[in-house]
C-alpha cells in the first residue's frame, strides 16, 4: 500500500495585485486632488476644519470680514456696520449671483456679529448661504508656514 500523502502548497499572498490597485488608486487621488491659493489680502489666517471642506464654489465668494478692530470689509473695501444692509443690498442687485463667505475673528464683540447678520438678512440673504468661520490668532511658539 502506497499512503503517499499529497503534499499542500502553502496559500501564497498575491502582491503583485494589490500594488496594482494601490497605483490607481494613488494616481486617482493625485488627479482628484485640487490645489487652491490662499487669497487674503487682510493678514487673516483662517483656521482649518476637518468637518467643512472648502468646495470648488468657494472661490466665487465675496468675503466679509470682521477684524478685531472692529472693522468690517466687503469685497477687500471698508464699510460701516450700520451700512452694511445697505451695501450688501446693492451688492445682491449688481451681482445676483455672488455668494458670500463671513470670516471673523475670535476677538469681536458678540453685538457687532449680531448687527452683521442683521444686515445680510436685511439684504435678503439667509443665515444657511452664508458659511461662517471664527479666526483664531496663531499660537506665540508656532511658526509661520
Amino acid at each position: 500500500m502506497n499512503f503517499h500523502v499529497k503534499r499542500r502548497r502553502s496559500p501564497a499572498l498575491q502582491i503583485i495585485n494589490m500594488i496594482d490597485i494601490l497605483i490607481i488608486l494613488l494616481m486617482f487621488l493625485v488627479v482628484s486632488t485640487s490645489f487652491k491659493e490662499s487669497r487674503s489680502v487682510l493678514n487673516v489666517s483662517v483656521p482649518v476644519s476637518d468637518a467643512m471642506a472648502l468646495g470648488t464654489d468657494s472661490e466665487k465668494r465675496l468675503g466679509i470680514v470682521l477684524t478685531k478692530e472692529g472693522k468690517v470689509y466687503v469685497d477687500e473695501s471698508e464699510v460701516a456696520v450700520d451700512g452694511l444692509g445697505a451695501a450688501l443690498a446693492g451688492l445682491r442687485a449688481a451681482r445676483p449671483e455672488a455668494r458670500l463667505d463671513l470670516r471673523i475673528d475670535e476677538n469681536v464683540p458678540f453685538g457687532t456679529i449680531i448687527k452683521v447678520w442683521d444686515g445680510l438678512t436685511k439684504a435678503g440673504y439667509k443665515v444657511g448661504e452664508v458659511p461662517a468661520r471664527v479666526l483664531r490668532a496663531k499660537a506665540a511658539g508656532a511658526g509661520a508656514p
